[in-house]
């Protein structure tokens, strides 16, 4: 089937989406927004881990731009793989809202130029990005494979494991320096 170039700016206009870029630390969030009905990108700052706020600041966007255009919208959100880990992304997919962690090391940066480094100008370059990805940009960054909840729990036996046994040595290591500053290091030639 061949799409006219007269149905193009109809099919366009349907699809109108909301992009949310999420900044996350542990203090605070900042959202970059971009609507479709405003040309510009709106910041919004939260208390870390406030997600009635961030629903309702996406739900009263979402319910103002529908309002203007006389249509749905989608809303598309990101964030950045981190410390976060997937149950915010599960949180947003369970609301309706079409979530992306992307992987922080595949971002596409100048590396000829030096770059300043504050949550705005990344919130701004996760959006940038996300709208890039929507595009059908593939190359711009990777999207992570959000694992399920049982694969998740499989992995976290392991996990604890490595921890437990970093941590052993840790403590070996530290009673051998206590040892030997108090001159109580047994050795196996003295005796």
């Amino acid at each position: 089937m061949e799409i006219s170039s007269s149905t193009l700016p109809a099919v366009a206009a349907e699809c109108a989406t909301m992009f949310v870029a999420l900044e996350l630390s542990k203090s605070s969030w900042l959202v970059a927004l971009h609507s479709p009905v405003a040309d510009k990108v709106s910041l919004h700052r939260f208390v870390g881990s406030d997600v009635p706020g961030l629903l309702a600041l996406i739900a009263r966007k979402q319910t103002q731009a529908e309002a203007r255009l006389g249509r749905a919208i989608r809303v598309l959100s990101c964030y950045e793989a981190g410390y976060d880990g997937f149950w915010l992304h599960r949180l947003l997919c369970a609301r309706g809202i079409d979530n992306r962690i992307l992987d922080a090391a595949s971002i596409l940066v100048d590396r000829r130029s030096r770059r300043a480094k504050t949550d705005r100008l990344d919130a701004a370059g996760l959006l940038r990005t996300l709208m890039a990805l929507d595009r059908g940009e593939s190359r711009v960054c990777r999207v992570v494979r959000v694992p399920s909840v049982a694969q998740e729990d499989a992995r976290r036996r392991s996990r604890e494991r490595s921890r437990l046994v970093v941590e052993r040595g840790q403590h070996s290591n530290r009673i051998k320096r206590l040892d030997d500053a108090r001159g109580t290091r047994l050795r196996a030639d003295a005796a």
